[in-house]
């Protein structure tokens, strides 16, 4: 936490603020369980700053449009010299970071920016003509060029303020009810899980297998921060040395940079907008589809599993992501933008850019996006990375007594048996239907 090292580099009595604003994050139609999940963690990193003598002020404000006022009246009430802060890069983060940039500096307050969240900043990796890549290969393999010369290690927790500040600024009791007892608090367990993460696992190996605890689990802690992508990285070189750099995990983060870069260069994408002009945008209304998809009652099993999934835990596996997805865009021929809306409002690792980059990959309307030509068979993908039918059996419990050869395609009179509905569109007839109207 760059801003946090050096505002107690100073020697100076340092005060955390943390702002909550709960109906931008409303606007931005994220889950009420991850507004939940960044207070926990918000009360864990209070806690921990305690033991470094220093004290925390939590805000609670409705939106971003209010900050600078609260900064207004922070520095009427207290003795501010200098503020330290992360950058944000997305338009409303943007332009509220510049509110209060002019409030500060209007009052002769010094202003420190720092780069956290990603690997690199955005903007450091472009093509020779100056433009952003439009391709994530050539832009992985520029990117881990500028990656090796800029990368430095993160720095470590401050030792302890020797001055305490005495404020005497009423704050937010912090009233936590997040209840996702799958998703440990606090960044010492998040570390702990890294650790594991990259000792046990075969990533490249196992990622795919949605019934393999495959994955690293931690993109929920990424996208609020509790885990910085630099942290990652410099475990991973720690464990496996240069080679970090081209492995599929970091690959991966990589991935991630890459959507943040898209919608730092093009802010229309944080605008419901298709990052292609040309992209085909008139959708088919099927409400009742839909609402089956959202639900889980689709009749396909490795899809009804994974909403499931997204419905109980507030996270889905990221092959599953990909499988949902392409289902509802391409067979369904529903507006991916729907699709995207749904999972901000249950995921915790709901990240604009990153959602809104899947789903646009997902839909054929998006970035080095899969063609329109590329559609998931749902029956398939489920045989392939579920063959033994053991993800499905956990949240498709109707289904936990058939066998591997009938779980992924049950015949009518077993589906009555189970409870379980018959599969909502024909796979076949969708299909062409879909690439028809592609090519329309």
């Amino acid at each position: 936490h760059p801003a946090l090292f050096h505002a107690v580099e100073t020697k100076q009595p340092v005060v955390a603020l943390f702002v909550i604003t709960p109906k931008q994050h409303q606007i931005h139609g994220e889950a009420p369980q991850k507004m939940e999940f960044i207070k926990a963690h918000v009360k864990d990193t209070c806690d921990r700053l305690k033991e470094l003598n220093i004290p925390s002020i939590i805000k609670v404000i409705p939106t971003f449009a209010e900050m600078p006022e609260l900064f207004q009246e922070l520095i009427d009430t207290l003795s501010i010299e200098q503020v330290f802060f992360h950058h944000s890069y997305w338009v409303n983060e943007i332009n509220r970071d510049q509110a209060v940039i002019e409030v500060l500096e209007n009052n002769g307050i010094k202003v420190h920016q720092y780069h956290s969240n990603y690997l690199l900043p955005p903007g450091t990796v472009r093509k020779d003509d100056g433009k952003m890549y439009h391709v994530f290969t050539p832009y992985k393999n520029k990117f881990i060029e500028q990656l090796k010369q800029l990368y430095t290690a993160p720095l470590p927790i401050p030792e302890a303020c020797d001055v305490v500040s005495v404020i005497d600024v009423k704050s937010y009791d912090m009233n936590v009810k997040f209840e996702l007892n799958q998703w440990p608090v606090g960044e010492k367990a998040v570390n702990n899980i890294l650790k594991s993460f990259l000792q046990g696992i075969d990533y490249k190996k196992e990622r795919n297998f949605p019934s393999i605890d495959g994955t690293s689990r931690l993109s929920p802690y990424l996208a609020l921060g509790v885990i910085g992508a630099r942290q990652c990285l410099a475990h991973a070189l720690k464990q496996q040395g240069e080679d970090a750099f081209y492995s599929t995990w970091v690959s991966e983060l990589i991935w991630r940079d890459f959507y943040n870069d898209l919608m730092y260069e093009y802010p229309k994408l944080a605008m419901h907008q298709t990052f292609k002009s040309d992209a085909k945008d008139e959708w088919l209304k099927q409400d009742d589809l839909f609402e089956l998809w959202k639900q889980g009652q689709t009749g396909f099993p490795l899809i009804d599993a994974g909403m499931r999934q997204l419905l109980n835990e507030g996270w889905m596996h990221n092959r599953v992501r990909m499988v949902v997805a392409s289902f509802l865009s391409k067979l369904c021929l529903i507006d991916w933008r729907l699709g995207e809306a749904h999972f901000m409002a249950y995921l915790l690792d709901g990240d604009l850019a990153s959602n809104n980059g899947g789903w646009q990959w997902s839909s054929a309307t998006g970035c080095d996006a899969a063609p329109y030509f590329r559609i998931f068979n749902p029956i398939a993908q489920s045989k392939k990375f579920d063959p033994d039918g053991t993800y499905i059996r956990k949240y498709v419990p109707e289904l936990n007594q058939l066998s591997a050869k009938v779980i992924h395609e049950p015949e009518s009179e077993t589906r009555k048996q189970c409870g379980y509905p018959e599969p909502m569109i024909d796979y076949k007839a969708a299909r062409q239907q879909a690439l028809d109207w592609f090519k329309s």
